[in-house]
């Protein structure tokens, strides 16, 4: 059996060694360690990395990505675009020891942010999977305009075995150094706060066009109205023939939601083209300015410019009510008795007898491709309610007699 310890001694040895100077005797240890290397009592052998011949043809090739990105499809920035990809894909395929892999491309979207940089985010799986060893961008504020974005996005990259470089072209540095590790932090904060500038300006420039009610606003899902080629904010008949009859259901007494199962009965689809209509929908076309002619500008604001969430602007900036910018579908009185009832709601619990909406006149507008502007109408009509139907186009499409 072990002898037993005196602890006592040996504690009181411990506690005596503590009081050391231990900075000293360090200090000491390496002045005596470099004095034995400098007298040659100590030796080191120097083993250097092995470096593979990159002249060797039948090394095997980095598999290179690009990515590009602008952030607006302006045309404009659509030929940025175009010479980011045709830049790189001829950079990639002159040179012998690279094989492209692939072409990530992100046009008309914001670097704020990686959630809807759709392109960007498979690169990043696809290097994880091992399919990227070398990824070619413009410059950091290609690769991104968020600080917490652009670092995550390397550290992930870097992590990796083998690590994937990125290359920034513009700022003649990559993530193999680690020295660079800094400058890219400082480039990336740089970017960030260039992207929050810009949108300081962009904000600025859209409040003052409001100030002066010269501002386009948008009429997406706005049922009755579209821009034509022009710009110009329009009526289309088919869709306005609903928005009256919204409001003089209910005026008559009709409910929200008592309209909304109307409308889905009929089989009416919503302005977002759902078969099924919400009393919310119904409200919320029934207190829209923009039916009575007039247009209220910064209704909702963006609360970060990083995540582009918007907020409903409560008392919270200015708003700017511009009256008769376009013409109306609702007359302003009846649009004034509608605010009316809404605020008082003042509408039948029980559901007022609604009417069927006349469909002969309920056809689809084309918003989008390249049927745009093209109106799908009824084939079972006749020829006298094909005509009737034309004339109406006709009459909302004439310009005024300004006299």
């Amino acid at each position: 059996m072990a002898k037993k310890l005196d602890a006592d001694r040996i504690e009181k040895a411990r506690r005596k060694g503590e009081a050391v100077n231990s900075r000293e005797i360090e200090r000491k240890r390496l002045q005596d360690a470099i004095l034995q290397n400098r007298n040659g009592e100590r030796k080191v052998t120097v083993i250097m990395p092995t470096k593979k011949d990159t002249s060797d043809q039948s090394a095997k090739k980095l598999r290179v990505a690009a990515y590009c990105r602008v952030s607006t499809a302006e045309e404009a920035q659509v030929g940025s675009f175009e010479m980011q990809v045709q830049h790189f894909t001829e950079v990639i395929e002159s040179n012998p020891q690279y094989e492209l892999a692939r072409i990530y491309k992100d046009e008309g979207i914001s670097g704020t942010s990686v959630a809807k940089r759709k392109e960007f985010q498979e690169m990043i799986e696809d290097a994880r999977r091992g399919k990227i060893d070398l990824i070619l961008t413009k410059s950091i504020s290609r690769f991104g305009r968020n600080i917490v974005d652009i670092l995550t996005s390397l550290r992930i990259l870097g992590d990796l075995t083998p690590p994937v470089t990125v290359n920034f072209e513009t700022e003649g540095i990559d993530t193999s150094d680690g020295r660079n590790k800094l400058l890219i932090s400082m480039l990336s904060a740089l970017a960030e706060l260039e992207s929050q500038q810009k949108s300081e300006a962009i904000k600025a420039g859209i409040r003052y066009r409001m100030h002066e009610g010269v501002y386009k606003f948008t009429v997406l899902n706005t049922l009755g109205y579209y821009r034509d080629y022009t710009g110009a904010v329009k009526i289309e008949p088919a869709e306005a023939e609903i928005v009256r009859y919204i409001y003089d259901s209910f005026i008559e007494g009709a409910s929200p939601q008592g309209i909304a199962d109307a409308l889905t009965q009929q089989g009416i689809t919503s302005p977002k083209g759902m078969e099924r209509w919400g009393q919310g929908t119904v409200k919320g076309i029934l207190s829209n300015e923009k039916y009575c002619g007039d247009v209220l500008y910064q209704k909702t604001y963006t609360k970060d410019f990083l995540t582009h969430k918007s907020a409903k602007n409560d008392n919270i900036l200015i708003q700017y009510r511009w009256e008769n910018c376009h013409v109306a579908i609702i007359e302003r009185g009846k649009w004034d008795k509608a605010q009316e009832l809404l605020i008082a709601k003042e509408w039948s619990s029980h559901g007022a007898k609604i009417k069927n909406i006349q469909k002969k006149f309920v056809v689809a507008r084309v918003k989008s491709g390249r049927l745009r502007g093209f109106y799908l109408i009824d084939p079972s009509w006749n020829k006298e309610e094909r005509s009737k139907f034309i004339q109406i186009l006709k009459s909302i499409n004439e310009p005024k007699d300004s006299t």
